[in-house]
């Protein structure tokens, strides 16, 4: 693992991606948040650039392209708008694709009773803290605390860690000023990458999965990955990561996706 800082440049190493590219079918996965889009104070007024979607619409018709978002599915399919690519909502949760495809977890369909006992619960014990937002979708609960003052983030993250001891079926995660309360079964953003390989092709062995995230969530994809695809992180999520290559930024994302198409 490397600091953000230590990653070499997708764009400055682009003949890596140019070579491998023609040894194996590319499979491009890209984040929305942070990657697509830039982040936003507001969760819900996040929004792709015109330019961007062209970009990932043209790269769409050369490869096979999946968003991959921690965002409900409706909301990322509505968010990027782009038809006849696949889209993994939910960390993954929820899959939906081309030709009315469609795939829940079924094991994450049995914890949804315990959301429901548990977002009044955090509601309430939260209450007082100006600035947190909860925002829920079908497979997981986000809880925002972008606007939060900073010297109560440590009392904040230990309210939602007392609340979770009583929802063993359940579990947390933290992103760039959000806390991902998900079901807490063996699926994450790289098990829905190696869903999709599956999917899209009868032997894994032929695609190579590449994979664009900037948050933390991202890591179990880069992770996962390791020995056959390559991850590149956008921005730096101040932790140490699993991937291979980094970006500045979503601008660097558009222009190395545009490198991509001209090969």
């Amino acid at each position: 693992m490397r600091a953000s800082k230590e990653l070499p440049s997708a764009i400055e190493r682009i003949d890596d991606f140019k070579k491998a590219f023609q040894e194996k079918k590319p499979l491009i996965f890209l984040d929305f948040d942070g990657t697509l889009s830039p982040i936003v104070e507001n969760h819900e007024d996040a929004e792709i650039s015109a330019e961007m979607k062209k970009t990932v619409q043209e790269l769409s018709k050369k490869y096979q392209v999946a968003i991959i978002s921690g965002r409900g599915l409706e909301d990322v399919k509505d968010k990027a708008g782009i038809a006849d690519i696949y889209y993994a909502g939910s960390h993954g949760f929820e899959i939906s694709g081309p030709a009315n495809f469609h795939e829940e977890n079924d094991e994450a369909q049995e914890v949804l009773p315990a959301f429901d006992e548990l977002e009044p619960k955090l509601k309430s014990a939260l209450e007082d803290l100006k600035g947190v937002r909860f925002e829920r979708k079908k497979f997981t609960l986000a809880v925002h605390y972008r606007k939060l003052k900073e010297e109560r983030e440590t009392e904040f993250l230990k309210m939602v860690k007392d609340c979770l001891k009583d929802f063993p079926r359940l579990n947390m995660g933290e992103g760039k000023k959000v806390v991902e309360i998900k079901p807490n079964i063996d699926w994450h953003k790289g098990k829905a990458v190696g869903f999709l390989m599956n999917k899209l092709t009868k032997d894994s062995g032929e695609m190579l999965p590449v994979f664009l995230g900037d948050d933390l969530t991202d890591e179990d994809a880069f992770q996962e990955l390791k020995k056959e695809g390559m991850g590149i992180l956008v921005g730096d999520h101040g932790k140490k990561s699993h991937a291979d290559y980094s970006l500045k930024s979503v601008d660097e994302v558009q222009e190395f996706l545009q490198k991509l198409i001209k090969f």
